[in-house]
């Protein structure tokens, strides 16, 4: 077996090497929904502001549209950093795909570093200093002005682009992970699993 690593592919390294099977695991791309934006405020993604927190203004907007890990760890980082920090999202309430003795825990923990969390607002758009959001119940607009950074903790989105270039390079294509449908670590191991044991 032969092992390349930081080695370019696309159709034509893939056709040299003739393959009987291809597994494509390219994992996601961070998701960026649609809003207006006619400013400059900056914009950034969850992984650019987890590896760079200092990257982020300190009086910041987390929005999180999955209510999950991601948007509640996220605030409380930038909080304890000493940024005042909103956490926006359309959901009922923050944490809400967590377990509830876990959501808890982190909520309390928010709460204690002051941050502010503002539930049923989805993302409208953005200018030099304020965001925009529609509070999902009353259909009301919501500024939330003098902001340095929104960051968005808006989940991934399949990186699959490699899967059209490729899709007549072999008998066997398969997509595994997030570059199938962005999830959790647990699919993207049971997918290699049974991949590596059907090819």
């Amino acid at each position: 077996m032969t092992i390349r690593c930081h080695a370019p592919v696309d159709r034509h390294s893939v056709a040299a090497l003739a393959p009987d099977a291809i597994v494509i695991a390219t994992g996601g791309r961070a998701y960026t929904p649609v809003y207006e934006g006619a400013g400059s405020l900056p914009v950034r993604h969850a992984e650019d502001a987890l590896q760079d927190p200092s990257s982020v203004g300190p009086r910041a907007v987390v929005y999180d549209l999955r209510s999950d890990w991601v948007g509640v760890g996220l605030a409380e980082l930038l909080a304890t950093r000493g940024g005042r920090v909103t956490l926006m999202l359309p959901g009922t309430h923050a944490g809400e795909a967590l377990p509830f003795y876990v959501r808890d825990e982190i909520i309390g923990r928010l709460h204690r570093l002051g941050v502010i969390i503002q539930p049923y607002l989805r993302l409208v758009g953005v200018d030099d200093r304020t965001i925009y959001a529609r509070h999902t119940a009353s259909q009301q607009v919501v500024e939330i002005a003098d902001t340095d950074t929104l960051v968005l903790a808006t989940g991934r989105q399949p990186n699959d682009q490699l899967a059209e270039q490729l899709k007549d390079s072999a008998r066997t294509i398969r997509l595994i992970g997030d570059a199938l449908a962005p999830r959790t670590a647990e699919e993207a191991i049971y997918e290699g699993l049974t991949t590596g044991w059907a090819i």
